[in-house]
């Protein structure tokens, strides 16, 4: 039972990870809007940071289950397994899950909202760019235009 407390405990810190990043997440769209350049960039080393600490747990997590199903005497770990061998225990860390898997579902909604939002805000400020410093197009033989980057206006003598 104590390798299945320490899952137990782990899902309870990675559900507490998952509802703290939605609150961040959520707060990213206002970055977007203000176009807040260094907030984005910060928001981006706080996502990095939560991703490594993520990952490191859900190792942990792995690790935990392994041993409990070790520990009952199973080759092969799997929740239903765990449900057979320990059933309170498990009827926990079932419960647990799928607040997890539910946290993991909205902030994977939520990321792909913002960065529909990121897509959008990058046109935008792509096309005041383009207004703004317009590309000098020139026409070939054939009517086709492409950009000239190379313009002068000096000519060569002979």
């Amino acid at each position: 039972m104590d390798h299945l407390d320490h899952a137990a405990q782990i899902l309870d810190h990675l559900r507490a990870m998952l509802e703290a990043e939605l609150v961040q997440a959520r707060g990213q769209r206002l970055l977007i809007r203000a176009l807040d350049t260094d907030g984005l960039f910060e928001r981006a080393r706080q996502r990095s940071a939560f991703n490594a600490q993520l990952a490191q747990l859900e190792r942990a997590l792995g690790k935990a289950l392994e041993s409990a199903g070790h520990a009952f005497g199973l080759k092969q770990v799997t929740l239903a397994d765990l449900r057979k061998a320990a059933p309170e225990a498990s009827q926990s860390l079932d419960v647990c899950m799928a607040d997890v898997r539910a946290l993991a579902s909205s902030l994977r909604e939520i990321d792909a909202v913002n960065l529909k939002l990121g897509a959008r805000a990058l046109s935008r400020v792509r096309g005041y760019l383009a207004a703004l410093a317009p590309r000098t197009v020139a026409y070939d033989r054939r009517g086709a235009s492409r950009p000239m980057d190379d313009i002068s206006t000096a000519c060569r003598v002979a």
